[in-house]
C-alpha cells in the first residue's frame, strides 16, 4: 500500500478585492500518494494555480486561505509559521513555474541560482554545491553543464531555461514537485522532452508530482489520476483511463472533444465549449457549469450537486448521475454517457 504524502481537505481560498470577495477555491479535497503523479486540469480561471499556490503558502495579499486543512507528511502545513514553511518550501516541496524567464534572476548566472537553492537547504560547501548543481544540469539534459553553469538565463533557450528550473526544483530531492503549466510556452518537440524528463525523474527519485495544465493531452502519458477543475471546484476525479474513456461530467466531455485528434476526419471539427466561466465574485448556487451545459435541469441551477461515486476511485459532481435523473446519452464522439 502506498504511503499518503499530501491530503487536502475542504480547502477554501479567496481574494479580498476592492469590489468584493472572489471565491477562487470553494471546498477542494484530494490526496496524493508517494511516487504518484496526478493531473490538475481545467480552463484558465478554474482554480488550478490558486490551489498550488495555497499548498506552497505563496499567496500574496489580497489572497487568503479561509478554511480547510493541508496535511503534508502528517503535518498540517496551514498552521506552520512562515519560518517553518521556508524549511519545507524548496526543500520538501518544490515548484516549477509557468514562465522560467520570470522565475530566474537575469543578473545572476544559472549555476549560482541553483547553488544558492542547494546551500539554503543542505549543509554543503560551495564546492560540493557546485558539483551537485552540475550533476543536476546533466540529469535534466543540459549539454556541457560545466560551461553552462556560468551562463546567464538569457543565454539559454526556452526549453533549456525550463530544464534549469527543473534542475533547481529537484536539486534538494523534494518529496513533492508541483509543475504549473511547465510546457505552455514551449514548442511541441520540447514539450515532449520535458514531459518525458518528468516521467524519468518520477521513476528514478520516486518524487510525487502534481502536474497543472489546461491541456488534457499533456497529462495522458504522465499521470495515473486526473482531477478536472471548474469554477473553484473539482468536478470529476478518476484514473486517467476513466477520465479519457468513461468520463461522466459534461464539462470533462467538452474538454476531451476540444482536443485535436489524429483520427478526426477532414470534415470533422473540434467542438468548443460555448460560454464563459462563472463570476466567482458571485458564485452560482448550483452547478457552476449549468449555464454552459446542454443537459441542465432546474435542480442544476438551484442546488450544488454532491459527489456521486461512479466507479472505483471515480467520483463526479453532476445531477445527471442521480438515480432519479432522466437517462441522457451524452453525445461526446469519443466517450460514453451515463448508462440508463
Amino acid at each position: 500500500m502506498r504511503k499518503r504524502i499530501l491530503e487536502v481537505k475542504n480547502l477554501y481560498t479567496s481574494f479580498f478585492t476592492h469590489v468584493g470577495e472572489v471565491k477562487a477555491i470553494r471546498g477542494v479535497s484530494f490526496h496524493l500518494d508517494k511516487g504518484e503523479a496526478i493531473g490538475l486540469v481545467g480552463e484558465s480561471g478554474s482554480g488550478k494555480s490558486v490551489t498550488s499556490m495555497s499548498i506552497m503558502r505563496l499567496l500574496q495579499y489580497p489572497g487568503k486561505i479561509t478554511e480547510g486543512e493541508m496535511t503534508f507528511k502528517d503535518q498540517n502545513i496551514r498552521k506552520l509559521s512562515e519560518r517553518e514553511m521556508q524549511s519545507i518550501r524548496g526543500n520538501e516541496i518544490a515548484m516549477i513555474f509557468q514562465d522560467p524567464m520570470t522565475s530566474l534572476n537575469p543578473v545572476y548566472t544559472v549555476g549560482n541560482q541553483i547553488i544558492e537553492a542547494i546551500r539554503k537547504h543542505q549543509k554543503l560547501s560551495k564546492k560540493e554545491a557546485r558539483q551537485k548543481a552540475i550533476e543536476m544540469l546533466k540529469i535534466v539534459g543540459i549539454p556541457s553543464p560545466e560551461k553552462r553553469m556560468d551562463n546567464y538565463p538569457h543565454e539559454f533557450s526556452g526549453g533549456m531555461r525550463q530544464r534549469a528550473m527543473i534542475a533547481m526544483a529537484l536539486s534538494c530531492e523534494p518529496s513533492l514537485l508541483i509543475a504549473d503549466e511547465p510546457t505552455t510556452a514551449l514548442d511541441v518537440t520540447i514539450q515532449a522532452q520535458i514531459l518525458e524528463l518528468m516521467k524519468e525523474l518520477k521513476e528514478k527519485i520516486n518524487t510525487s508530482i502534481i502536474l497543472i495544465t489546461h491541456d488534457l493531452g499533456v497529462v495522458a502519458d504522465v499521470c495515473s489520476r486526473i482531477l478536472v477543475m471548474y469554477g473553484g471546484l473539482i468536478m470529476e476525479e478518476g484514473t486517467t483511463e476513466q477520465i479519457f474513456y468513461n468520463p461522466k461530467h459534461p464539462y470533462t466531455c467538452g474538454l476531451l472533444k476540444s482536443i485535436p485528434r489524429l483520427d478526426l476526419g477532414q470534415k470533422e471539427r473540434l467542438v468548443p465549449i460555448e460560454g464563459t466561466p462563472p463570476d466567482l465574485l458571485k458564485p452560482p448556487k448550483g452547478c457552476p457549469f449549468a449555464d454552459r451545459c446542454s443537459y441542465t435541469m432546474k435542480i442544476c441551477e438551484e442546488v450544488k450537486p454532491p459527489y456521486f461515486e461512479v466507479g472505483e476511485n471515480h467520483r463526479c459532481m453532476c445531477w445527471l448521475l442521480h438515480e432519479d435523473a432522466p437517462a441522457i446519452e451524452v453525445d461526446t464522439g469519443v466517450m460514453r454517457g451515463r448508462e440508463s
